[in-house]
């Protein structure tokens, strides 16, 4: 009997990971709702216990870059039409929707054939599924690669997760629990770590600086940045709805230099001028640039 305390749950997962099985559970809509509920709990302790710790000695090793997401994606409509919920379920369809046995595999191969394949079926989709977002990433080094396995350790441990929830319970709940982690990590998470941050300022005597930052791209609004740069030295830097990845491009030559994806408001002033090096310093007390 199938119980769904969260020891249970826990229990029958990792049974499932020893030796994957295709085997559906008899669950209520309230039973199964709240068994992604405790896995969407328990992923997210898993993030902040294991994974962010890990991001974080990685980046002392390695710098890991993130490719920047277009502007036209990066705003309400686009994230919760994309990101919540076209691509997960195009990926559910992708990489788990095969994980079942019914009437037309009945056709092509026996029951006991298919038990026999289906832990290979869990390993191997799962373990693509996590391969393929590591192109979310993008770095030359040998030392990317070799950590790859931890680097993409969020998507591999979700992609058993999401092969589990689609095994016992069906592909729809696979795919809610896919578009509520979407949701969670891309848009909740970063609105409440905003909602108690302050803006970032920096006043010296011979400079300003404040930084504004954003979670979304707000089409309705000016996107815009001006300069005044003389002779190598910075001025006046005032820049609205941009990526401090494209003010550096701006500043300094295209992809010279890297930062993470912030989406900011900008707004610095010298009246002697800093050089293009005390610039990037400054910048530096906030923001890790490489």
């Amino acid at each position: 009997m199938y119980r769904t305390n969260t020891k249970s749950i826990l229990s029958d997962f990792f049974r499932f990971l020893k030796k994957p099985n295709d085997q559906q559970v008899n669950l209520s809509t309230k039973e199964r709702l709240f068994v992604i509920l405790q896995f969407l709990i328990l992923e997210l302790l898993f993030t902040i216990i294991i994974v962010l710790p890990l991001d974080y000695l990685i980046g002392n090793l390695m710098t890991v870059k993130n490719k920047s997401m277009d502007y036209k994606f990066n705003t309400i409509y686009a994230i919760i039409l994309l990101t919540v919920l076209l691509v997960p379920f195009l990926e559910e369809i992708v990489f788990r929707y095969v994980l079942r046995y019914n009437s037309l595999f009945s056709k092509y191969i026996s029951r006991k054939k298919w038990d026999q394949y289906f832990p290979f079926m869990i390993y191997s989709t799962s373990i693509l599924f996590g391969i393929v977002h590591a192109s979310n990433y993008y770095n030359d080094s040998y030392i990317f690669y070799v950590l790859s396995p931890l680097i993409i350790l969020s998507q591999l441990s979700g992609g058993f997760v999401l092969s589990y929830i689609r095994v016992r319970i069906n592909f729809y709940y696979g795919f809610l629990y896919h578009a509520l982690w979407n949701f969670t990590a891309g848009l909740v998470i970063p609105a409440v770590i905003l909602l108690f941050s302050n803006s970032y300022t920096d006043h010296q005597k011979n400079y300003k600086l404040k930084i504004d930052e954003n979670i979304l791209f707000h089409q309705n609004e000016p996107q815009k940045i001006s300069l005044n740069i003389q002779d190598d030295k910075v001025y006046k830097i005032q820049a609205e709805q941009l990526y401090l990845q494209d003010i550096l491009d701006v500043v300094y030559g295209k992809e010279k230099y890297y930062v993470d994806e912030y989406l900011i408001d900008m707004e610095f002033s010298s009246k002697q001028g800093v050089s293009k090096e005390e610039f990037k310093k400054i910048l530096e007390k906030e923001y890790d640039i490489e």
